[in-house]
């Protein structure tokens, strides 16, 4: 009974992952199958609608690499455990099939990308032939690859992120997909990318004048590193800084140099500090002082 248990294979074999690497190739991985002396991978042919054997890989080999792919296709494969007994007793265990979409190479061009209110941000893109649909993506700053956010059909070109967090970085991008099956989609390549800072405008809580000194004094304003105060001769402008704080949390902003006389025109807006950039968000409107 012991060497009846020996040699058999336990279990079938599992895929893992499988998935489309960066240069473009299939990568594929699944569990291991106690009892398995060799993999052979089936890769489904579409021209006779049937699966047929790839690849053998040793027992002790639980990846593979398919480098015969193209853009924009969809691959399906099979994975059988196989072994042969001392008495030449043959062995087999499929497991369940797996498709990988691979990318194609057309892109999608976002044209316009905006901090139009609270907590939002306003995307708009170059309309794509022959889609079912597009995926909108959006990665924070601290993060390298695009996250899908939303999924929308073919004839959007905008989309109205409502669920940005003030003070928060974020990276929009956008593909098109095709369908293909009942459950399969057809990726297009993550084109440009636009950046959008989650600024909003600050609140002013006071105003005080003495002769040429004005003091504003504003609310936190969430994810800023600071506070500038700008100040013009006209509502119009040109604006130049007047004053700055160096914290967030520091909320009174003197200047000294205004005029005594007349007055100027002062706006408030908070920035945020990324890759030696100074990211500015909205100013308030202009107040004459």
């Amino acid at each position: 009974m012991a060497a009846e248990l020996k040699n058999r294979i336990k279990g079938r074999p599992e895929f893992i992952r499988a998935a489309e690497t960066d240069d473009g190739a299939v990568f594929l991985a699944w569990r291991e199958t106690p009892g398995a002396q060799k993999y052979i991978i089936e890769k489904y042919n579409w021209e006779i609608e049937h699966f047929r054997r790839y690849a053998a890989v040793p027992g002790d080999t639980m990846e593979f690499v398919d480098t015969d792919v193209e853009p924009g296709r969809v691959y399906r494969y099979r994975i059988n455990a196989k072994r042969k007994n001392p008495g030449g007793e043959v062995l087999s265990r499929r497991g369940m099939m797996t498709s990988v979409s691979t990318t194609s190479k057309d892109t999608v061009l976002l044209t316009e990308a905006q901090h139009p209110a609270f907590g939002q941000a306003k995307l708009t893109w170059q309309p794509a032939p022959d889609v079912d649909g597009y995926c909108v993506n959006r990665r924070p700053a601290e993060v390298s690859k695009p996250l899908p956010l939303a999924y929308v059909d073919q004839y959007q070109t905008g989309y109205l992120d409502r669920t940005c967090i003030s003070g928060q970085i974020y990276f929009y991008s956008v593909q098109s997909f095709r369908q293909y099956g009942d459950d399969e989609l057809i990726y297009s390549q993550v084109g440009n990318e636009k950046r959008v800072v989650n600024l909003d405008t600050p609140q002013i809580l006071s105003i005080k004048k003495h002769g040429r000194t004005a003091q504003f004094k504003v609310r936190v304003t969430a994810g800023a590193d600071g506070y500038l105060l700008l100040r013009a001769d006209t509502p119009d402008g040109p604006f130049t800084e007047a004053a700055r704080t160096d914290s967030g949390t520091t909320l009174t902003l003197t200047d000294r140099g205004g005029r005594s006389h007349g007055g100027c025109y002062y706006a408030v807006c908070c920035y945020k500090k990324y890759e030696g950039e100074e990211l500015h968000g909205p100013a308030t409107a202009p107040q004459h002082v």
